[in-house]
């Protein structure tokens, strides 16, 4: 008798354990996952691959966007970055994620014909009732700004960030959310502005990066452009 209870109950939770298969919401199933968003500051087209598929907000990136939020495995993502038209992943992506983190890859370009790429957690919480900015600097080398904020309409003369170099950026800080806000990018340790940002009306709990990019051809102002955060 004893026998015939034991199997039962192991049948039983045999039962339920393919249940909450069949739901893919087992706890801890999905534990090795990260959320990576690609931010293209390049004058290609890119498409993002994932186990040699590009889905559906993930093709044909221009300068100047962002990729669908992706889920990948931390330790395999699995995850290339292509030329758009091209079944050739670019060189140099080496993700490093850990599980249960939020990233975003900002590809930019570099010396010469190359392309690199930076992977920089979202790790950052606003305090309440405010937004969350963080700036990266891919505007190429000897490169290196301040950023100053203020109300729309103002003169933006509080230092937000100081000499962000080339290839790197800043924390994210909190900012005010609700009522625009004028960014103005200056050569580090001047306030002369080099490139007027705009103003931005910033989001409660929304994390923004504002990409400083390259120059278009011919010119020598940088560029810029803001991306919300996955």
């Amino acid at each position: 008798m004893q026998l015939r209870t034991l199997a039962l109950a192991l049948a039983a939770a045999s039962v339920t354990i393919v249940a909450c298969d069949d739901d893919g919401d087992i706890t801890g199933l999905n534990s090795n996952t990260a959320t990576v968003q690609f931010i293209n500051a390049t004058a290609l087209s890119l498409d993002i691959a994932q186990s040699g598929t590009v889905a559906t907000g993930n093709g044909a990136l221009s300068y100047g966007t962002a990729s669908a939020c992706i889920t990948a495995d931390a330790s395999n993502s699995n995850l290339a970055v292509r030329q758009t038209g091209t079944s050739t992943a670019l060189a140099g992506f080496a993700p490093s994620f850990l599980a249960g983190g939020n990233y975003s890859v900002i590809v930019y370009p570099g010396a010469g014909a190359t392309t690199q790429f930076a992977t920089v957690s979202n790790a950052f919480t606003p305090t309440a009732g405010q937004g969350g900015l963080r700036i990266f600097n891919a505007a190429g080398a000897g490169t290196s700004y301040d950023i100053y904020i203020g109300p729309a309409g103002g003169s933006a003369t509080t230092l937000l960030a100081n000499n962000i170099g080339s290839g790197s950026g800043s924390s994210y800080f909190n900012v005010a959310a609700g009522a625009a806000q004028q960014l103005r990018i200056t050569n580090a340790g001047s306030q002369a502005v080099v490139l007027d940002a705009g103003s931005r009306t910033f989001t409660a709990g929304q994390n923004v990066t504002l990409v400083i990019a390259p120059p278009t051809a011919g010119s020598t102002t940088p560029r810029a452009f803001f991306v919300n955060g996955c």
